[in-house]
C-alpha cells in the first residue's frame, strides 16, 4: 500500500510538471505572437514626400546679360559670392564674376587693334607713295601732250608727211595721258577701299574692346533691393555657387526671396503621383522646427517627370504652399510633407503586415475571434503606407496577428459568409 501511494505521488508530481511546462511554452508562444485589434474609424490615404522650403516669389540678381549679348560672351564663371543666407541692402556687394577670361580677351583685342592701326598707317603711307608716283607719271604725260601740241603748231607749214607724223605723236601723247589719268583714278579708288576696309575693321575691334571693357567693369554684381541672398538653382537643380557659370541665356547669380509666401518644393514618385490633386490638404513638418506643424495645400503638380539621381525611379515635382507663416522659416530648410489624398469615413482597417494572399489572389488574415484562432478570408479596399481597409470578414472586437502563428497555415480557410 505504501509503494502504491508513493507511485501515485510521483505520477501526480510529473503531471503537474508536464502541465506547467506546456502552459509556460504556450504562454511564451502567445507572447511572441503579436495581436492587434481591428480598428474602426476614419481612414486616411496619405503620401509622404520630403521637400525644401523656398519663396513662392523671388527677385532675381542678374549678371549684365545685355552686355553679354552685345559683347558676344557666351558664359562667365562666378569667382566670388556672399554666403547663402546673407542679408543685404540695396546696392550692397553680392558677387564678382571671373575677369581672367575677359582680361585675356582684352589683351588679345589690344594686340589686334595695334595691328590694325599699324596696317592703317602703312596703307596710308603706301597709298601716298603709290599715288605720288602715278601723279608724277600723269604730269609727265601732260607735259608731253603740251610739247607735241607746240611742235605741231610750230611746224604746221612743213610737208604734209611731217605734219601727219606730228599729229600722230600728239594723239599718242593724249592717249597716254588719258590712260595714265584712268590708272591714277583706279589706283586711288583701290587705295581708298583698302584704307576704308582697314578703318572699318579697326572701328569694329575698338567698339568690341570698349564693350568688353565696359562688361568687365560691371562684373561686380550688387543687390537690386534689400533681402536675404539665396543661391539660384540651375536647370539641373544644382545651386549656383562659386565656380558655376552665368550666361546671356541664364544670367541669374542669386535671388532675393519674398518671405511673405513660402512653398515646399517636393518630389513624388510616379507610383503615387496619380493620387495627388491640387488644393489637397498637407501637413508640413520643418526639420529645424520639430515641435510645430504647418497647414498647407498642394499648389501645383508637374506634368513631366524627371529621373531621380542614382535611381531608375521617375519623380514629379509638387509645390506645396504653406497657409501659415513663422519668422523662423527660411528658404532651403528641409521639410517632411504629409499629403492627405483622401479621407474615408467609418471603416475597419488592419495593418498591412497582417494581410496575406493565396495564389488566386484570395486575401486572408490570421485572426482571433471569440478566443479562437482562425484563418479568415477578407475583402479589402484602399490602403495607405501602413494599413488597409477591410470591407468584409472582420468585426469590431476581432484581433489579428502581425506574424503567422505556429502551425496556423494548416488551418482551414474561413471563407466569407461562413462563421
Amino acid at each position: 500500500m505504501k509503494i502504491r501511494k508513493n507511485t501515485y505521488l510521483v505520477v501526480g508530481f510529473l503531471s503537474v510538471i508536464i502541465f506547467s511546462t506546456t502552459w509556460f511554452i504556450r504562454s511564451k508562444q502567445e507572447e511572441t505572437d503579436l495581436l492587434v485589434p481591428v480598428k474602426k474609424g476614419d481612414f486616411q490615404i496619405l503620401v509622404m514626400a520630403n521637400g525644401e522650403l523656398e519663396a513662392q516669389n523671388s527677385l532675381k540678381i542678374n549678371a549684365p546679360e545685355e552686355a553679354f549679348r552685345s559683347a558676344k560672351v557666351f558664359q562667365v564663371k562666378i569667382a566670388d559670392l556672399v554666403p547663402e543666407g546673407t542679408f543685404v541692402k540695396k546696392g550692397d556687394y553680392v558677387a564678382t564674376l571671373d575677369k581672367v577670361e575677359m582680361s585675356e580677351r582684352l589683351r588679345t583685342m589690344e594686340t589686334e587693334i595695334n595691328r590694325l592701326r599699324n596696317q592703317f598707317n602703312q596703307n596710308k603711307l603706301d597709298t601716298s607713295l603709290l599715288l605720288r608716283a602715278e601723279r608724277n607719271e600723269l604730269t609727265n604725260w601732260k607735259f608731253l601732250v603740251q610739247e607735241k601740241e607746240l611742235a605741231l603748231k610750230t611746224n604746221q607749214y612743213e610737208t604734209p608727211a611731217q605734219v601727219k607724223q606730228l599729229q600722230i605723236e600728239l594723239e599718242k601723247a593724249k592717249r597716254g595721258y588719258q590712260q595714265s589719268l584712268e590708272t591714277y583714278r583706279l589706283k586711288q579708288q583701290q587705295a581708298l577701299v583698302k584704307i576704308g576696309e582697314t578703318t572699318v575693321s579697326l572701328a569694329q575691334e575698338e567698339n568690341k574692346y570698349q564693350e568688353i571693357r565696359k562688361l568687365t567693369e560691371s562684373f561686380v554684381v550688387k543687390a537690386p533691393a534689400d533681402g536675404l541672398v539665396i543661391y539660384h538653382r540651375d536647370w539641373n537643380g544644382q545651386k549656383k555657387a562659386v565656380g558655376a557659370y552665368v550666361s546671356a541665356w541664364d544670367a541669374v547669380v542669386a535671388t532675393l526671396p519674398d518671405m511673405s509666401t513660402m512653398v515646399s518644393r517636393a518630389y513624388v514618385n510616379e507610383i503615387d503621383i496619380s493620387k495627388i490633386k491640387e488644393k489637397q490638404k498637407v501637413i508640413v513638418k520643418v526639420d529645424a522646427l520639430p515641435h510645430k506643424n504647418f497647414e498647407a495645400e498642394v499648389l501645383s503638380i508637374s506634368t513631366i517627370g524627371e529621373q531621380k539621381a542614382g535611381s531608375q525611379i521617375k519623380v514629379f515635382e509638387v509645390k506645396i504652399q504653406l497657409l501659415e507663416m513663422d519668422k523662423a522659416l527660411k528658404p532651403t530648410m528641409t521639410t517632411a510633407n504629409t499629403i492627405i489624398c483622401e479621407t474615408i469615413k467609418n471603416v475597419y482597417a488592419v495593418p498591412l503586415d497582417a494581410l496575406y494572399s493565396e495564389e488566386d489572389n484570395t486575401n486572408y488574415v490570421f485572426a482571433k475571434k471569440n478566443n479562437t484562432l482562425v484563418r479568415q478570408q477578407v475583402r479589402v479596399g484602399k490602403s495607405n503606407n501602413n494599413e488597409i481597409i477591410v470591407l468584409e470578414g472582420l468585426e469590431k472586437g476581432d484581433l489579428v496577428y502581425l506574424s503567422i502563428p505556429e502551425k496556423a497555415r494548416k488551418l482551414p480557410l474561413q471563407t466569407l459568409g461562413k462563421k
